[in-house]
């Protein structure tokens, strides 16, 4: 995450996609010629689907010194924004600082499947895919647009009416956005994983992801993984949860915390009806064809 400003930025747009203002065209025109390496890692996921969470399991596992030193650093220095600018000095898109990156890198990514390196279509380096049910993402977006003042917030009701509208969805549609990452699952450099499964078994995960990166990890090793992977220490660890950085004191709306609850269902709390029905009738018409369901509790 970057560093917010102090007043609200307009939209960009790349491709006909609408981004928020972290973005930076420049650095996703650059993202797709990007030179892939074969052990690069992309960290991917649609908005608040559980990114962080990921990245924070990736670094740890790729970590081959002390977890506990690795978790101090910030995760956007462990896993850099691949389509933004980076914003802690240089001021030049992270896809150039890369270049001279020493291996193996990770970065994080919202790009849609289409927009990712080609040669990481073409199966060079690893994509590990986080997705997570709807209902619980479009909640998630709207409590962190309250949050962050660099992204303009409407009411709860304008953020639902925009998030459903194709042309407006911040980040490309998600019924467009996630079936074609599901559509490539079977692809020997991807790993799509669920945000649900994840809380149903955060261990098994750490270990399905190290599996897919090649490594192999004790029992201890995998343990202090896990205890450092959870919301509760993610949550008051200052390196992923941002709010909790001094630098970003008064940079936030109302005191909004970036790591808000991290549950499966809070959307129970505020769809109505009508909104839950909306969702639903969407779902079953752009995902009819594919074999994807998500645990909705």
């Amino acid at each position: 995450m970057s560093l917010p400003s102090q007043e609200p930025s307009q939209p960009v747009y790349y491709k006909g996609v609408k981004f928020d203002a972290n973005h930076s065209p420049v650095a996703m025109e650059m993202a797709e010629s990007f030179e892939v390496r074969d052990d690069d890692v992309f960290i991917s996921a649609y908005l608040k689907s559980g990114t962080t969470w990921t990245q924070q399991i990736v670094s740890l596992v790729c970590a081959d010194g002390d977890i506990s030193e690795v978790c101090k650093i910030p995760i956007m220095q462990r896993t850099p924004w691949l389509e933004t600018v980076d914003k802690m000095g240089t001021s030049e898109p992270v896809p150039k600082l890369l270049e001279k990156a020493p291996s193996p890198r990770l970065m994080k990514t919202h790009l849609p499947y289409y927009m990712l390196p080609q040669q990481a279509r073409e199966g060079k380096g690893k994509i590990i895919y986080c997705a997570r049910n709807v209902k619980d993402v479009v909640v998630s977006w709207h409590n962190m647009r309250r949050m962050v003042i660099i992204i303009p917030c409407g009411t709860w009701e304008e953020n639902f009416k925009e998030f459903i509208t194709p042309k407006e969805a911040y980040n490309g549609f998600w019924w467009d956005v996630i079936p074609e990452y599901w559509r490539h699952k079977d692809d020997g450099n991807m790993l799509f994983i669920k945000f649900e499964d994840m809380k149903q078994d955060l261990r098994g995960h750490v270990v399905k992801i190290a599996n897919f990166l090649g490594k192999t990890l004790s029992d201890q090793r995998i343990d202090e993984v896990v205890a450092n992977c959870t919301f509760s220490a993610m949550k008051e660890n200052p390196a992923t949860n941002f709010t909790k950085d001094p630098a970003f004191k008064g940079k936030t709306r109302n005191n909004f915390e970036f790591m808000r609850k991290g549950e499966v269902g809070d959307w129970k709390n505020w769809l109505t009806d009508q909104q839950s029905q909306t969702l639903d009738a969407i779902y079953r018409e752009k995902m009819k064809d594919l074999d994807l369901t998500f645990e909705l509790q």
